[in-house]
C-alpha cells in the first residue's frame, strides 16, 4: 500500500470509529430521550388516570345524589298518596255511618256553619229521598229553622248551605281539603310514625 492509500485508510478508519462513536452517542440520546419520553408519558397517564378517576368520583356523586333525590321525591309521592287515600277513606267513612250518626252529623255541621239560621240545606239527591225527613225533625228538636231545598247537588256527603246567591259548602270531601293541611301532619305521624 502506498502513502496515499495508507491515509485514505486511516481517514476511512478514523471516519468510521468517529462514525460510530457518532451513532453510539446518538443511540445513547435517543434511550435517554425515550427514557424521558416514557417517564412523561407515564406521569401523563397518572395525572390523567387521577383526573379520569375524580371526574368518575364526582359522575358517581352526581349520580348517588339524583338517585338519593328521586327516591325521596318517589317516597313523598307514596305518603302524599297514602294520605289522600286515608283523607278519601275517612270521607267514605262518614258517608258510610249509620243513619241516625249521618243525620246528626248533617244536623250539626248545617248548624254550626249557619249564620242567619234561615238557610236552604242542599243534599245531594240520595241523602235528600232517604233522610231529608230525619234531618229536619233533627234539625226542629234542636230548635233551628232551617229548611230544606227541592235542589239537590251531585256532592259525595255532608251539605251545601244556601241563602240567595250565598253558599256555605259543607260537603265532606270539601269538609276534608280544607282542613287537610291542619289534619296532614298528625295523620303523617299517625301513618308513618
Amino acid at each position: 500500500m502506498n502513502g496515499i492509500d495508507k491515509v485514505a485508510a486511516r481517514i476511512v478508519s478514523d471516519a468510521q470509529q468517529e462514525a460510530s462513536a457518532m451513532k453510539s452517542e446518538a443511540e445513547k440520546r435517543a434511550a435517554e430521550l425515550k427514557a424521558a419520553a416514557d417517564r412523561h408519558a407515564e406521569e401523563l397517564r397518572q395525572t390523567y388516570l387521577a383526573e379520569g378517576d375524580a371526574e368518575a368520583e364526582k359522575q358517581y356523586s352526581l349520580l348517588v345524589s339524583a338517585a338519593e333525590t328521586e327516591a325521596k321525591k318517589d317516597l313523598l309521592r307514596v305518603k302524599q298518596d297514602v294520605l289522600s287515600e286515608a283523607f278519601d277513606r275517612a270521607v267514605l267513612y262518614l258517608r258510610n255511618l249509620e243513619k241516625e250518626r249521618y243525620v246528626k252529623l248533617l244536623s250539626s255541621l248545617a248548624r254550626k256553619a249557619s249564620e242567619t239560621g234561615t238557610e236552604e240545606i242542599i243534599l245531594n239527591s240520595e241523602d235528600r229521598e232517604k233522610l231529608g225527613g230525619a234531618l229536619l225533625e233533627e234539625l226542629k228538636r234542636s230548635g233551628s229553622r232551617l229548611t230544606l231545598s227541592e235542589e239537590t247537588r251531585p256532592i259525595v256527603g255532608g251539605l251545601i248551605l244556601s241563602q240567595g246567591r250565598i253558599e256555605i259548602n259543607c260537603a265532606l270531601d270539601t269538609l276534608a281539603d280544607l282542613h287537610r293541611s291542619e289534619l296532614a301532619g298528625e295523620a303523617a305521624r299517625l301513618l308513618f310514625g
